[in-house]
């Protein structure tokens, strides 16, 4: 995994540009700007080049990428038969579950990613972001709700494939 870590200022992307960017996502839609420039100030910066992996399936995730500029694929393996490819653009944030794992455990990655084209990503490592929740309690609400919101969301869409699957096996016993 070959990144070049920069600072804030060596990269061309405006602060504005990263704040929209954060914004774009569920887990930070809820938050200040001024908190939002916190997290793209105190975040590093990673540069990876096309064919760097930013990481790999197994290992621990201490961190999530905001995609600034470039692409990347992203390849999940559910089993021998089945490979999943998903592309990766400006914008997309990965690896996000690795901010909410609570205690010194590490989440584990479930995927591949490697870089397509050169890539310049904002790295949040859980330590920071849980360390602003702790220190802001106005982003800790506002993350709790926005996983409210998906957890929800995740419910519905359970409920609908379990009706589907009913349906389904009631239309095969016929």
């Amino acid at each position: 995994m070959a990144r070049r870590f920069c600072l804030g200022y060596d990269l061309p992307m405006s602060l504005k540009s990263i704040i929209t960017l954060l914004r774009q996502h569920d887990l930070f839609a809820g938050l200040a700007n001024a908190r939002l420039e916190v997290i793209a100030f105190t975040a590093e910066r990673a540069v990876y080049e096309a064919g760097d992996m930013l990481f790999e399936a197994g290992e621990e995730a201490h961190e999530a990428y905001l995609i600034l500029s470039g692409s990347a694929t992203m390849i999940a393996e559910a089993g021998v038969a089945d490979r999943r490819e998903h592309g990766i653009r400006e914008g997309d944030l990965i690896g996000e579950m690795a901010l909410l794992t609570i205690g010194p455990q590490a989440s584990v990655r479930h995927a591949d990613v490697r870089a397509i084209s050169r890539i310049e990503a904002l790295v949040i490592s859980r330590y920071l972001f849980q360390r602003l929740m702790q220190e802001f309690p106005e982003m800790a609400g506002a993350v709790a709700g926005a996983m409210t919101r998906r957890l929800s969301q995740t419910i519905g869409e359970m409920t609908h494939l379990a009706g589907s699957l009913g349906a389904h096996k009631d239309g095969m016993k016929r």
